[in-house]
């Protein structure tokens, strides 16, 4: 049966190959069908973009933040190679419909880091993603090899159920497949906005670049001038940003299908 979104908030769970997907669902206010936006934290996920899902549901938007498996609260074991999976186990839950104020021909995919990633992986995957937004992607997976075994414990793998060897090999295994600059240029003809910070710390703002110049319009790119990697310091223009580009899309238009 379909739920209201009365109180504005809502616990979810789902299934994702055989594991139980946790996540908070923010509903803008009325049962009336509205855009819903799937926002993708990183890796580990300690930024959960709960600031913008609060600022969409102002502006008549939902957003679900949902947590991949074997990481905050989801079952089974951490893996990067099954994120894309649970994303689209995601646009499955959603667009089944259950919560009145959803309109499921309206679903947009955001991502942070290597959420930002997942957000270009599946949109080109599933065009029921009718827009995409990347926020500090890796447009390649290197540096790791830098980081040594206690590094990686201490940054990622204590908030994931995985070891710093898994983790290794998680991100070996992944480097080896296509990825967002093979990929970006399959989203075409619906939009996608590329963001990045202009000090970002952990991947620079070159190679959210190099994902733009694959894409195909119609795209933006935008540099937070200053911003971290995690817009620490700049949720506000942050925010700004990626809510008045969603609105340009025309997807907030009751019925509109529409790619800006």
């Amino acid at each position: 049966m379909s739920q209201s979104g009365a109180s504005g908030v809502a616990g979810v769970t789902f299934d994702s190959g055989g594991n139980r997907l946790v996540g908070t669902l923010y509903l803008a206010r009325g049962d009336e069908p509205k855009p819903t936006v799937l926002l993708l934290h990183g890796c580990p996920g300690i930024e959960q973009n709960g600031d913008l899902a609060a600022d969409l549901r102002d502006q008549d938007w939902n957003a679900l933040v949902f947590h991949y498996r074997g990481c905050w609260g989801s079952t089974g074991s951490y893996d990067l190679g099954t994120i894309t999976a649970d994303v689209l186990a995601a646009v499955d839950y959603v667009h089944a419909g259950p919560f009145l104020g959803i309109d499921p021909d309206r679903l947009v995919v955001a991502g942070h880091s290597m959420g930002g990633r997942a957000a270009i992986m599946a949109a080109a995957a599933d065009d029921r993603l009718r827009a995409a937004v990347s926020l500090s992607a890796p447009a390649t997976l290197g540096g790791l090899e830098r980081l040594t075994d206690r590094d990686i414990e201490r940054e990622f793998t204590r908030f994931l159920a995985t070891s710093p060897a898994g983790l290794r090999r998680q991100f070996a295994d992944i480097a080896g497949r296509p990825g967002p600059l093979d990929l970006v240029a399959a989203i075409c003809p619906r939009p996608v906005l590329i963001v990045h910070g202009g000090a970002d710390e952990w991947v620079p703002a070159a190679e959210g670049r190099q994902i733009y110049e694959r894409a195909r319009d119609p795209r933006r790119y935008a540099e937070i001038e200053g911003a971290n990697h995690a817009f620490s310091w700049h949720r506000r223009d942050l925010r700004e940003l990626v809510v008045g580009w969603l609105a340009e899309t025309g997807l907030c238009r009751y019925g509109s299908a529409g790619t800006g």
